[in-house]
């Protein structure tokens, strides 16, 4: 795990993925559709994200996580989940004698209306999750990211894919809708 005042660096050539997506003849697509499109979190801020396009296959992947129960709703949700998480696989690595590898194996889709209070969180979160967790930030509002989750009158900045299948498919997703945001 990084320290948390280092900011993760992606480099999207060898950042490794979920091991579903390792064979997959879309991977170099994948990894040029993350790296092309990335922004700062805010305008203070030191770690990029991708900006990613609402698309047909994306919200379907997104359904198809949430019908799975892999998706969880709001920052203050995730940083827990990732914390209770984060804490089982220290005590898993201090019993275990061999070292594990980390791939992303959570993604955090936020909103683009977010304040720079939230985006400043988003940006602790990533530095203390390490390369566990990818984050992106989708070109939607928090209503629509809200519709996800089967409410669309709520307002949902962050969505937490929780589930290395579902990140593999949301990931692949990015593949299939093509078009980066403008």
């Amino acid at each position: 795990m990084p320290a948390p005042d280092s900011a993760p660096t992606w480099n999207f050539d060898s950042l490794r993925l979920p091991k579903s997506l390792d064979d997959l003849p879309q991977l170099p697509a994948l990894r040029a559709r993350l790296s092309s499109c990335c922004r700062k979190l805010w305008e203070g801020g030191a770690v990029q994200v991708p900006v990613v396009s609402w698309s047909e296959p994306l919200a379907s992947a997104l359904a198809s996580a949430q019908r799975e129960r892999h998706l969880l709703q709001g920052i203050e949700q995730a940083e827990r989940t990732l914390d209770r998480e984060a804490h089982g696989l220290s005590i898993a690595d201090a019993r275990s004698a061999t070292e594990r590898g980390s791939r992303v194996s959570r993604l955090l889709l936020t909103s683009n209306d977010g304040t720079e209070r939230f985006y400043r969180q988003v940006e602790r979160l990533l530095r203390t999750q390490g390369p566990r967790l990818l984050a992106l930030r989708l070109d939607v509002d928090s209503r629509q990211l809200s519709a996800v989750m089967g409410d669309p009158d709520g307002l949902a900045r962050a969505l937490l894919v929780e589930h290395k299948t579902s990140v593999a498919r949301v990931l692949l997703a990015l593949c299939e809708s093509g078009a980066a945001p403008t």
